[in-house]
């Protein structure tokens, strides 16, 4: 009953609050970086301006050959009037997205422009939307990269506007989702990022160039590369749709590229279990028992609402402004259930209209052990076993007449609305003990962790602990 919906609590969220970041220190400063922001079909998309004059100089425009002469005119007159650089990417009759004018801004811009450019020589390159904009120098970005000798790295995105409904619903989303990066910082935000040129050169040209998702696959190549990733705490901020059609619209285009990511590309996913049993198991594979277990236990999913709002609540007690956590769980519904069917859907269209599988053709993580990958591939294998074949694991373990709810005093098989809610209300205790445990948990080790680490050299029997933790 519980399993299909565990797709609602994504307790990654709760774990990365004891997960230690990267610092960002002024002292920490490198100028050798370049901005390149594609641009094509209409200037107005261009909205950062103000932001970008702080980097006269390092600014390219990166566009394509098919746009129209007022296009172009004015695009150059703004490039002129703040010294940016404009590049003309060479299209033919292709269709138009960032990931392929990022492609051929760094591996052709000699056979385009005829010359090298001068700006495209900087050893980092700063990813960056034409809506987004960010209050930290980012000069500080790039210190942080060579102080840490990092070969790319993801950053926080989040909505620059919080006025309507769905602006707001979207702050909390993209507040948890941006924990996440803690422990997975290859999943790169489209809206910004950052890496070395040559290791950007590299992954762009293994790059599937596939819309819908090309902004993870960029963190997925280089981390089954063996390439040095991590999360730089540095906030940008992005525009998101205002309106719940825009929203919707946008989310089709997203579950687009998480199906890609999850399913047409599982194998990616090996090197991270947990990774690949959320998205590619509880998201997709048990969408049809989440539909089935929405009309037979429709009772339960208030009780599992008040958990997730708890969860949520607790989890991210930063988040000022909380009058929307109430609707987040619905927010969250609706995407698990509805949204799935129409990405692989629009996939599927994609695929036609485009004719690229989005394919990522990297099997296997470099310097990854081949033991550990393939207990990985078992444990998920018998995972998906289990779920899908209940009914026969039951049989072989003689648990087919035994209620395990009942075994903890949780009884459903009442008609009594009474009985319902009282249960209900127990599971929900049930839940919320079990996950004051585990933050508890995650909070001692951490805590323990930093003794150890400040302590290291007082104790140094305790290193071996200090490994494992």
């Amino acid at each position: 009953m519980l399993v299909p919906w565990l797709s609602l609590f994504d307790l990654r969220t709760a774990y990365s609050n004891f997960i230690e970041t990267k610092k960002i220190s002024p002292n920490w400063k490198s100028d050798d970086f370049v901005i390149l922001i594609p641009i094509f079909n209409d200037v107005k998309y261009l909205t950062n301006i103000k932001f970008l004059k702080r980097y006269k100089g390092k600014v390219i425009l990166c566009t394509t050959n098919m746009e129209t002469d007022e296009f172009y005119n004015e695009l150059e007159e703004i490039a002129r009037k703040n010294k940016f650089k404009v590049i003309k990417c060479d299209f033919k009759k292709e269709a138009k997205n960032p990931w392929k004018i990022y492609q051929k801004t760094l591996l052709a811009h000699d056979y385009v422009l005829g010359k090298s450019m001068e700006q495209l020589k900087s050893k980092y390159v700063v990813f960056l939307d034409a809506d987004t904009t960010c209050r930290t120098d980012l000069s500080y970005l790039a210190g942080s990269m060579e102080r840490y000798q990092l070969d790319l790295a993801s950053v926080r995105v989040i909505p620059s506007k919080r006025r309507t409904i769905v602006e707001n619903l979207q702050h909390i989303e993209y507040h948890t989702a941006m924990k996440s990066r803690r422990i997975y910082p290859w999943l790169t935000s489209g809206a910004a990022m950052i890496g070395k040129r040559e290791d950007l050169i590299k992954i762009m040209s293994k790059h599937s160039l596939f819309f819908n998702g090309g902004d993870i696959e960029i963190g997925k190549l280089a981390n089954l590369e063996g390439l040095k990733i991590d999360h730089l705490p540095v906030t940008f901020y992005t525009d998101v749709p205002q309106t719940f059609p825009k929203l919707i619209k946008q989310r089709f285009s997203w579950f687009c590229g998480a199906f890609r990511h999850s399913v047409i590309n599982a194998h990616t996913n090996f090197f991270s279990p947990i990774y690949a049993f959320y998205f590619t198991i509880i998201i997709f594979l048990m969408l049809p028992l989440k539909m089935y277990e929405l009309f037979t236990h429709w009772f339960i999913l208030p009780f599992l609402f008040l958990f997730y709002f708890i969860v949520n609540l607790i989890s991210n007690l930063e988040i000022k402004n909380k009058r929307y956590l109430p609707l987040f769980p619905l927010y969250s519904l609706f995407q698990i259930l509805v949204l799935p069917v129409f990405g692989v859907y629009r996939y599927g269209k994609t695929v036609i209209q485009t004719g690229n599988l989005g394919i990522i053709k990297k099997f296997y993580k470099n310097g990854y052990h081949p033991i550990r990958y393939s207990f990985n591939i078992l444990i998920l294998i018998a995972i998906t076993f289990f779920i899908f074949n209940i009914h026969l694991v039951e049989g072989q373990l003689l648990l087919g007449h035994i209620d395990l709810f009942s075994l903890i005093g949780i009884n459903f098989n009442q008609d009594n609305s009474f009985s319902i809610i009282y249960n209900g209300l127990k599971l929900t205790t049930l839940l919320t003990a079990i996950f004051l445990f585990l933050m508890g948990f995650f909070k001692t080790r951490y805590h323990l962790k930093f003794y150890l680490k400040k302590n290291k050299n007082k104790f140094p029997k305790l290193n071996y602990l200090l490994s494992i933790l």
